[in-house]
């Protein structure tokens, strides 16, 4: 097993699953959920114990879920999702062009080496039209401002305390990950934060939440 393979696992070992999933009002999760439209076939990137999937089902009739950890993915399963294994640094979407009618890419982008690459994979798998929802802590979240400016401490924006920041590789703001779906054809519909009031979502918002579609 690989070291990126063996630091998820230790986090999901210590996170732990609920026997019934839940979700946490305002979440990424909970937000995500609201802005995904029906469709035949939904792929859940970085799907970890396939809450998301387990929700979305009442809308799609298949839910494919895709993540680097074996644990979480059999739990995914039992949830009735469809899951494959990737290592997103090492291989693309096992997937048709123009398979899926939405896709959400919930808080991965942070931990790829190269988010380009995902974000294009994700509008090869797209269909014409086809939505994404894709997730990303908010480096710009007054707390992380006030650590790296006055205490002079750069932030964390992860809750998991496996290696440093929880794997963190990248960080983004609103208009960083705008950028990157414009780059790759993508057309913004909706900005959302998690856990923060949209009036001032660049700051208060401690997650951005993007739906895109493609064009």
């Amino acid at each position: 097993m690989k070291s990126e393979e063996k630091l998820y696992e230790r986090i999901w070992k210590k996170k732990g699953v609920n026997e019934e999933p839940r979700i946490n009002k305002g979440s990424r999760v909970d937000v995500a959920l609201k802005l995904l439209d029906k469709g035949d076939r939904l792929l859940d990137i970085g799907c970890g114990d396939g809450t998301l999937g387990y929700f979305a089902k009442r809308n799609y009739k298949e839910v494919y879920g895709i993540d680097i950890s074996d644990n979480a993915l059999k739990i995914a399963e039992r949830r009735g999702i469809i899951t494959k294994k990737v290592n997103f640094n090492e291989e693309g979407l096992p997937f048709e062009n123009y398979y899926f009618d939405a896709v959400t890419c919930l808080d991965v982008i942070e931990h790829v080496f190269e988010p380009r690459d995902i974000i294009k994979e994700i509008n090869r798998v797209l269909k014409n039209g086809g939505s994404l929802v894709i997730s990303a802590p908010n480096i710009r979240h007054l707390s992380h401002l006030f650590n790296l400016i006055i205490k002079g401490r750069f932030p964390k924006t992860s809750n998991d305390t496996e290696h440093w920041d929880g794997g963190h590789l990248h960080y983004f703001t609103f208009k960083d990950i705008e950028d990157i779906l414009k780059e790759y054809g993508f057309r913004i519909v909706m900005k959302k934060g998690v856990f923060g009031r949209d009036i001032f979502k660049e700051f208060l918002s401690t997650g951005i939440v993007i739906k895109a579609t493609e064009k």
